[in-house]
């Protein structure tokens, strides 16, 4: 390995060399021999150096319209993103690849309606899906977190949510998650329930847990292990009763009819206001339809053939047909009704270390083809499950990894399932809490549980994080494990706390509090983007970590450069065997080489370079770069730690001074600058019947330089998604559907499409950069959708996929809000009032005020001078349910006037007549 310093000798701050922001040789293409390789000049020897090929771009076009593509593919499957497909539920290739899918957004912490309002903002951040904490009612009450769980079928309702809401509150974030195209997951607990048992006054008598038994005639413990019971499996972990998962005693254990001899045991006295396992029709809608949507599979694991598993009735819930089930098979029952009912695409399976083996392999029956959101190719979307086991030994870990499902085989179970990677998790806390430990990158780039499985770091295995609700992060060098985690291979999670609850919480541990800080952008948001965008290619280690210096590449596509030493400054290399084309140049990607505080200006340099190029040497293509310390002396010659010892530089993208563009925009909902609960993104509204979205693109030269032109960045394509994926261009299907691949849900812009690469050639006649499509918004449903366009760089055949992503959030706003009146209630204790209850039918609304019994002939105006003086406003009592309380109303028929208000100030007026009995 060659080390080349380029500061002075001594110059452990690198303060005494004057340098530009870029660092590179040679100035032209190695084979290039014309003095005048310069500005445009170079653009053109750069386009005869290259040899005219399929490019990727070139060949993502022509296998889309169904032309043949002969080109070399490596040996991973090209661009197919293997791991995306596991966490989305795409079909997987025999073979995993180093991908590196949108990570997983741990938000706790924040209401669902908090999370509804802020989606845009997870939209805009690149999050790939939201892992939400357990939804269920709580034991100790409902400013409980929810890990200890009470009735695992009550996530809320009306006049009773959880800490977090309701269910109809979850249902409409999974909605809208789903239309942003990410994926809910949820903490899905099955080891145990809450702290009451045996011993609680009156919890017995009071009917014990919904769905399981506190004690039986026959056991004392029902269906829970014993108080006096040890070990991981048995034990009760920090005081919770645990779930007994071999007990068969078999219930009814969502009662429905009384006096059935199957019923599990109901309570007859209340207690703090509970009454458990008390039969209601209700609980029908808990139990899928026997014979509706009916699949029989084969299970591998316990040999059993002709499995018949039941869908729930989404139509018609009443039609749930009651079933005695065991313990474990209730937990199972449950986790099908989370994915089909709630719409949960995945689970984090709390505490999985202290549940048995053949419980999980029973969770992955109990969801395996359950998922009835079928993917843009018609292919399952399988539920992706995470299990949290709190150990370093891959020997304990990797028997939680299991993915084993073969959609050419769909009669035959499998699982979709991953562990939290406490393995590297501890290697990270333990190396990084500290600036300065020694040999700390020795200890922590092969500590990954991915490297147990194959001895690759390709993903295959684990799911990374670097803190979470348990866990404190690693303490100084935070921003180093956080860019770390992000940029390598595989899945991974950041956590977020939203802290709606108040500060002093002990539980959960704080979180990154800019994971969704979009409005200015932050260092987590940065890092994020440059992992969707460049997050792809095969890693390669390039420095090794001894001298407290680490390098790793995401092959032909980015470097990464990490850094724990605690002195400031920088320290200059030479990286060898790079995997670009000598002359190529990469951009610094996470903003820290152009941060006044990481890398002050210094009098018209900076210390680190924005932008450095590979130059070949010997026959090995090489790059002179500078690793940014965790500290800089600032000007006045002050110690300055700001932890962000990493740099990530990436192959330049196409650039577009305005982003996406949009016409007919009647109104723009304003954002928030706060990081609470208002978002932080501007939402454009759209009230006409058509709008075209619009990208114009520039030609590249970074830092503004002709001597730093890159034609390749300028592009050979650029894709338009509006959600998870709609027919755009009019040509009755979706251009792109499959799975897992980086144009998944795109459509090719056909109003105009002329990329600044013509025909993927950069010899072919160029392009004026600009590409437009007319969208007919009448397609599209009332309220909000979310735009994404990529622009792709021109890369060679067998290169990763490597672009640039623009994003808008929208508001169709053609239609007035849509409500009716669902009920009135009588007020206890008050006879001249009664509760009215209004529901948003198409749930746009936002605010909604009743007046009863107004003249016919009192005009609009004098309603809304009504409405306006705050008369007949209702609260906010369901995510679509509004009520207040009307005097005055007669028994019989009574006319309403029902006024309700879109977010963008639409507003309907809808006189409704109702009875009240």
């Amino acid at each position: 390995m060659l080390a080349t310093r380029l500061g002075p000798a001594g110059d452990e701050l690198g303060l005494g060399r004057q340098v530009t922001n870029y660092i590179g040789v040679p100035s032209r293409p190695a084979d290039c021999s014309n003095p005048t390789c310069n500005s445009e000049g170079r653009e053109r020897c750069f386009r005869n150096w290259i040899k005219r090929r399929p490019t990727a771009s070139a060949a993502r076009f022509l296998s889309s319209i169904g032309a043949p593509v002969f080109r070399r593919r490596r040996q991973s499957l090209g661009l197919t993103l293997a791991l995306a497909a596991l966490l989305f539920g795409g079909a997987r290739p025999a073979v995993a690849v180093d991908e590196s899918p949108p990570p997983i957004l741990q938000w706790f912490e924040s209401s669902y309606r908090t999370v509804e309002e802020r989606t845009p903002d997870l939209f805009m951040a690149g999050y790939g899906s939201v892992w939400l904490p357990p939804p269920y009612r709580a034991d100790q009450g409902d400013f409980s977190v929810g890990y200890d769980v009470y009735d695992r079928f009550d996530l809320g309702r009306p006049g009773r949510p959880t800490l977090y809401g309701t269910e109809e509150g979850l249902k409409a974030v999974a909605l809208i998650l789903h239309r942003a195209n990410l994926s809910l997951h949820v903490d899905f607990v099955l080891n145990h329930n809450g702290f009451s048992n045996l011993g609680t006054p009156g919890f017995v008598a009071a009917g014990g847990y919904p769905g399981l038994a506190t004690t039986l005639p026959n056991d004392i413990d029902g269906d829970f292990h014993s108080a006096f019971a040890g070990g991981d499996i048995q034990g009760r972990l920090a005081g919770l009763i645990d779930i007994a998962h071999e007990k068969t005693h078999q219930f009814i254990r969502s009662p429905v009819t009384p006096g059935d001899a199957q019923n599990i045991p109901a309570g007859t006295t209340p207690s703090f206001g509970r009454l458990a396992n008390v039969p209601d029709p209700a609980n029908r809608r808990f139990y899928p339809q026997i014979g509706h949507n009916t699949i029989l599979v084969f299970d591998p694991r316990t040999n059993e053939t002709g499995i018949a598993v039941h869908g729930f009735n989404l139509e018609n819930p009443a039609a749930g047909n009651p079933v005695v089930e065991n313990a474990t098979g209730y937990l199972m029952r449950n986790a099908q009704w989370l994915v089909q009912v709630i719409g949960v695409d995945g689970l984090r399976i709390d505490a999985a270390k202290h549940v048995e083996g053949f419980v999980l392999d029973f969770l992955d029956r109990s969801v395996y083809r359950q998922n009835p959101r079928k993917l843009l190719d018609g292919t399952q979307s399988d539920v992706f499950s995470y299990s949290e086991v709190f150990d370093a030994n891959p020997a304990i870990l990797l028997p939680h990894v299991k993915k084993t499902i073969n959609h050419a085989d769909p009669g035959r179970i499998g699982g979709n399932r991953d562990a939290l990677d406490f393995k590297l998790y501890f290697a990270l806390k333990e190396n990084l809490e500290h600036t300065g430990v020694g040999d700390a990158w020795q200890r922590i780039k092969d500590a990954a549980l991915d490297m147990s499985d194959d001895g690759l770091h390709n993903g295959s295995a684990g799911v990374t994080f670097i803190q979470n609700h348990d866990v404190f992060k690693p303490f100084a060098l935070e921003h180093v494990a956080q860019a770390y985690t992000l940029m390598i291979p595989g899945i991974t999670v950041v956590y977020f706390n939203g802290r709606e609850f108040g500060d002093n919480r002990d539980f959960p541990k704080p979180g990154r509090a800019d994971a969704l800080s979009v409005a200015r952008g932050s260092m987590i948001t940065r890092l994020v983007n440059a992992r969707n965008t460049h997050g792809r290619g095969n890693y390669a280690e390039r420095w090794d970590g001894t001298d407290g210096l680490f390098a790793f590449e995401r092959q032909g596509s980015a470097l990464v450069l990490l850094s724990n030493r605690g002195d400031a400054g920088f320290d200059g290399r030479t990286l060898v065997n790079l995997g670009f084309r000598p002359g190529t140049l990469l951009v610094e990607l996470t903003g820290n080489a152009t941060d006044n505080i990481v890398n002050p200006d210094r009098g018209g340099h900076r210390d680190v370079p924005e932008v450095i190029r590979v130059f070949e040497e010997g026959g090995v293509a090489k790059a002179n770069v500078r690793f940014q310390r965790p500290g800089t002396m600032s000007n006045s010659g002050q110690f300055n730690f700001h932890g962000k010892g990493f740099l990530v530089y990436g192959l330049p993208t196409p650039k577009s001074d305005n982003g996406i563009e949009l016409t007919d925009v009647a109104d723009v909902l304003p954002a928030s600058d706060q990081n609470t609960k208002q978002r932080q993104t501007e939402i454009s509204v759209i009230r006409n019947d058509s709008f075209e979205v619009r990208l114009r693109t520039q030609a590249v030269r970074l830092l503004g330089s002709n001597d730093l032109r890159d034609v390749d960045a300028d592009g050979d394509e650029a894709m338009l998604r509006i959600d998870g994926g709609l027919d755009l261009n009019g040509n009755n299907t979706v251009d792109f559907t499959t799975p897992g691949s980086t144009e998944y849900g795109f459509e090719r812009f056909v109003t105009k499409h002329s990329p600044l690469i013509g025909n993927h050639d950069v010899n072919a006649p160029r392009g004026d950069g600009e590409f437009r499509q007319v969208i007919d918004a009448t397609r599209l449903s009332e309220g909000i959708h979310f735009i994404t366009v990529r622009a792709y760089r021109h890369q060679p055949a067998g290169s990763p996929a490597v672009f640039s992503e623009f994003k808008k959030v929208i508001y169709v706003d053609r239609l007035p809000p849509v409500s009716e009146f669902d009920s009135f209630r009588p007020v206890e204790g008050n006879a001249t009032e009664t509760e009215v209850l209004i529901r948003s039918t198409d749930q746009t609304a936002d605010a909604v005020h009743v007046l009863a019994n107004l003249p016919a002939s009192m005009t609009e105006a004098q309603i809304l001078a009504d409405v306006n003086a705050g008369k007949g406003r209702l609260e906010r009592f369901d995510r679509a349910l509004f009520r207040g309380r009307l005097q005055g109303l007669s028994r019989g028929t009574n006319t309403l006037t029902i006024v309700t208000f879109e977010p963008t100030g639409t507003r309907s007026i809808k006189r409704v007549t109702a009875t009240m009995p």
